[in-house]
């Protein structure tokens, strides 16, 4: 069966998520609460229609895809089968109100519909009791983690009857249409994810209360230091919520075994008197104040500026995970002891929930990567400390470990181990053809190119235009079929090197320095764009800047759904320097559409590269116009390599075309004189300062190709050659000098 249509029974926060994730996955969807009064039945879940579909923040990657969104009431809706596949129920966590809805689903639904509970506390056997036998083979917990939309992890908790066939449908329909990772959860209380999560943070919290440290020391020992969160423990608790988080502790502490793992924490308890139960409620450990965060102080009883946190160990850590690991196993003063132990603790709770909550220890590593955003998982840190030193010290320090630990001499993953469920990039790679600093070459399944973007921090260099360039050669004169450009890590990449444009600034090298850098970074894009054979560029995340100029010159995308791209230049007073401004230019002058048309899309191109104004999706990234129609959108960002390789053969073996070098006419001008009218009118209202209105008027005279007459015949190379004038005066100027400085100081872009 495939699933193509759902009914999420409960329009509340979590359903309503739950709604529009399947909305933006391209299912049909309908969204079912209790009847209102007869005036309004369907009150409550047109509210949750309307927040969906909210024009200034909604939660659909495109409004038309509202046409696949409908709502109704449980009393009105669940009278027949209406042919839903899978019925998700996301209502109170209350187990008559569960049995209740699922009582009239059951009813009516078709007998090889799904059902699906998203609780997070209820057991799975408890649920399933109103089920008869057939209806138990169907019927399974599917844990979302909040947000739906952005968190990765789906915990799918199968009932004691449901069937094999039910689950692996399951699982292909949550990883390949949803693009979630599955973790497949025993039936135990607060499942795999958040029984580990909320054991450390809550193992943590009662240490450091025993210890004497503050809330502010120990999440500054406890964040990403360790591969955890930059929030730390106490920030986590507060994101997530504290009243969850305790709900979880109370629960585990009747369970006779796990009693002694779940303790009662005071500085907790006072929170929770005070109803401070974290983000949603504006305070928890932490409080917004006028200028930063406060701390919750138990000593005083309000919140106060934390001290910076002073412990020698913070001095060891560095961006290397491994060896912060290793500076952990080896401390010998307090806050060292007590990281050691947190890990201790984790490693050993994680390995006796193996095969209580999950039958695979990789299973836990997952839960904890795509639930908790941990950078690895309790075994892969284990792992990197030393698998040896470090079971020998747990047994030393905690007595007999678990049996399965106990007859393990191995470490439980080899070098070319992922915790991914999808095939690696290592799987389709024949050889390599060279692995530089900035790029790696190799070949996949024989006759395609694939070139790696691994600069620092994935910037477009100088050395990865040449790259580039290289790559391109070889394809068009090799016997290569196509090329794929991907890269990994957190984003794609977020552009130029600042620190260098700085420099170059200080060092008054701009033309010397800088000016043939964008030659060539023009020359290799061109290449890119004009490519005899077909390249697909692999994106996700934030694609900015440079990176964002790469992928608008790649012939063919494929895109994962949370990509973020704009062209952010102007907010260091900056325009695009890598073709940016002529590509679009050229997208919009290229087509047949009549003038007045082409000038109000320029328009809207100017003010999106204006304000830096960056896509929340590649959907609106089709909006904006760095992406087009003939893209590829996917909801797995984990699958976008094997997906442009299939791409990218298809267009091989289907008589690719090159793009065509085209001329066309300027808008010339009289368009800059409008666009100038225009900012004339932001600056006398304050919208944009003194320093914004120059940068975005240089914006506007390269789009308009200049000083010339409308109608001028002019093409790509052209307008190419004005946006790289512009980009070195405005390096060379103070002001766009202290922007860059003050982004790079501060992380916030300055309005001067």
């Amino acid at each position: 069966m495939t699933i193509r249509k759902a009914t999420v029974l409960g329009a509340g926060v979590m359903g309503s998520q739950i709604a529009a994730l399947l909305v933006n996955a391209g299912l049909r969807v309908k969204i079912l609460d209790i009847a209102g009064d007869r005036d309004e039945p369907n009150e409550i879940s047109k509210k949750a229609y309307d927040t969906i579909t909210d024009k200034k923040r909604p939660q659909l990657f495109d409004l038309s895809f509202a046409s696949n969104l409908t709502y109704g009431n449980f009393e009105e809706d669940l009278t027949g089968d209406d042919g839903t596949d899978i019925y998700i129920e996301a209502v109170k966590e209350d187990l008559g109100i569960k049995h209740e809805v699922w009582d009239k689903v059951r009813r009516t639904a078709g007998d090889r519909t799904l059902f699906a509970t998203n609780t997070s506390g209820i057991p799975i056997a408890s649920i399933s009791k109103v089920f008869d036998d057939s209806e138990k083979k169907r019927f399974f917990g599917m844990h979302f983690f909040n947000p739906p939309r952005i968190m990765k992890l789906v915990e799918v908790i199968p009932y004691a009857n449901t069937s094999s066939d039910a689950l692996e449908e399951v699982q292909l329909f949550l990883e390949d249409v949803l693009g979630k990772g599955v973790v497949i959860a025993n039936d135990v209380p607060a499942f795999v994810a958040n029984r580990i999560g909320t054991q450390t943070m809550n193992d943590i919290m009662f240490r450091a209360e025993q210890q004497g440290f503050s809330i502010a020391e120990t999440d500054a020992l406890t964040g990403r230091n360790i591969g955890r969160p930059g929030t730390g423990t106490y920030g986590l608790v507060d994101l997530v919520g504290l009243d969850i988080a305790v709900t979880v502790i109370r629960g585990l502490q009747q369970i006779p075994e796990e009693k002694q793992f779940f303790h009662d924490t005071k500085i907790a308890g006072t929170l929770m008197e005070k109803g401070a139960f974290g983000k949603k409620k504006k305070q928890g450990f932490y409080k917004k104040g006028k200028e930063d965060y406060l701390v919750f102080d138990p000593e005083s009883n309000d919140y106060i500026t934390p001290d910076q946190p002073e412990f020698h160990i913070l001095g060891k850590f560095g961006r290397d995970l491994g060896a912060n690991l290793d500076a952990v196993f080896n401390a010998e003063d307090e806050a060292g002891r007590f990281l050691w132990e947190t890990l201790r603790n984790n490693f050993y709770y994680s390995a006796l929930n193996v095969p209580k909550a999950a039958s695979d220890y990789a299973d836990i590593d997952r839960a904890m990567v795509w639930g908790f955003n941990w950078k690895k998982g309790p075994f892969q840190l284990w792992d990197m400390m030393g698998f040896e030193r470090v079971k020998e010290r747990m047994e030393n320090e905690l007595g007999e470990l678990p049996g399965w630990i106990k007859k393990r001499d191995t470490p439980f993953y080899s070098e070319s181990d992922s915790i991914e469920r999808v095939t690696p990039v290592s799987e389709f790679t024949d050889s390599e053809i060279w692995n530089r600093e900035d790029s790696l070459l190799s070949v996949a399944h024989s006759d395609q190119l694939l070139l790696k973007l691994q600069s620092r921090n994935n910037i477009i260099s100088d050395d990865f235009a040449g790259d580039l360039i290289e790559s391109i050669d070889l394809l068009e004169n090799e016997d290569y079929s196509s090329m794929v450009i991907y890269a990994e890590g957190r984003h794609f990449s977020v552009g130029a090197d600042l620190y260098l444009m700085k420099k170059m600034h200080e060092d008054n090298r701009v033309e010397e320095i800088v000016g043939p850098a964008i030659d060539k970074l023009h020359e290799s894009f061109n290449r890119l764009k004009y490519a005899l054979k077909p390249v697909v560029t692999a994106v996700y995340g934030k694609s900015l800047g440079g990176g964002c100029e790469l992928v608008l010159h790649s012939p063919i995308v494929v895109a994962a759904s949370e990509t973020y791209m704009g062209l952010v230049e102007a907010g260091v007073g900056l325009v695009p320097s890598g073709g940016g401004l002529a590509e679009m230019a050229d997208r919009i002058l290229s087509t047949g559409h009549m003038q007045n048309d082409k000038q109000k899309t320029m328009t809207e191109v100017m003010t999106n590269i204006a304000f830096a104004k960056v896509s929340t999706n590649a959907h609106e990234a089709l909006k904006y116009k760095y992406l087009r129609n003939t893209d590829t959108i996917i909801l797995n960002a984990e699958k976008r390599v094997e997906i442009a390789l299939e791409r990218a053969r298809y267009e091989s073996e289907t008589n690719y075309i090159p793009k065509p070098k085209v001329n066309y006419t300027a808008l010339g001008r009289d368009y800059k004189a409008l666009a100038k009218g225009q900012l004339d009118a932001q600056r006398t209202g304050n919208f944009i300062s003194d320093y914004d209105y120059e940068v975005t008027l240089d914006v506007a005279h390269v789009l308009s190709g200049g000083e010339l007459p409308r109608n001028t015949i002019i093409n790509q190379g052209y307008i190419q050659k004005l946006e790289k004038e512009r980009f070195l005066t405005l390096l060379q100027n103070d002001k766009t000098y202290n922007r860059i400085k003050h982004m790079l100081e501060t992380g916030k872009p300055l309005r001067n």
